[in-house]
C-alpha cells in the first residue's frame, strides 16, 4: 500500500512543476483554484523529502504546511468550483458537478486529514524531542490517499 501512495506522493510533487504552464490565460475562480491547488502542492512537495526519509521530520514545517492545506480544504475548496466553470485552462473533469457529493465528501476529507497531519505535528511539537515519524507518515499519506483520490476521479490531464 505505501509504495502506492509513494508513487501518488511523486505525482503530487510533479504537479507544483507543471501548475506554472496551467495557470496560462486563467482569470476569475479558476484562476483562485489553481492558485490554491499551488500552494497545497507546495506544502506537500516539501513534506515529500521528510516522508521519504531524506530530510529529517521537521514537525514545525509539517505543521504550518498541514495548516495551509486545512484552510484551502473542505467548503473553502468547494466554493472555487461553481457550475460551469471547467473551461480552458481548467482542469476541472465535468464529472464534479455530476458527482457533486462525492467531490464535496472528498475535499471534506482533505480538511480532516490535513487537520489530523495538523495535530501529529502540533504534538511532536509539544512533547520536545519526541517526534513520532512513524504517525507523521500514516497521517500524510493518508492524506495524499485523499489527494489522489479526488485527482483520478475528477481532474482532467
Amino acid at each position: 500500500m505505501k509504495t502506492g501512495l509513494l508513487i501518488g506522493t511523486a505525482i503530487l510533487a510533479t504537479i507544483v512543476n507543471i501548475a506554472a504552464f496551467a495557470h496560462q490565460g486563467a482569470t476569475g475562480v479558476v484562476m483562485k483554484r489553481m492558485d490554491g491547488m499551488e500552494i497545497i502542492g507546495k506544502q506537500v512537495k516539501m513534506m515529500v523529502p521528510m516522508l521519504k526519509g531524506q530530510t529529517a521530520y521537521d514537525p514545525a514545517k509539517v505543521e504550518q504546511a498541514a495548516k495551509k492545506i486545512r484552510n484551502r480544504a473542505g467548503s473553502a475548496f468547494t466554493e472555487l468550483f461553481p457550475h460551469g466553470s471547467n473551461d480552458h485552462p481548467s482542469e476541472a473533469a465535468p464529472e464534479i458537478w455530476d458527482k457533486w457529493n462525492s467531490f464535496s465528501e472528498l475535499a471534506d476529507k482533505l480538511a480532516t486529514t490535513a487537520a489530523t497531519l495538523k495535530q501529529v505535528a502540533a504534538k511532536d511539537i509539544a512533547s520536545g524531542n519526541n517526534n513520532d515519524a512513524d504517525a507523521f507518515q500514516d497521517a500524510f499519506l493518508n492524506m495524499l490517499q485523499t489527494c489522489k483520490s479526488c485527482h483520478q476521479q475528477f481532474r482532467t490531464d
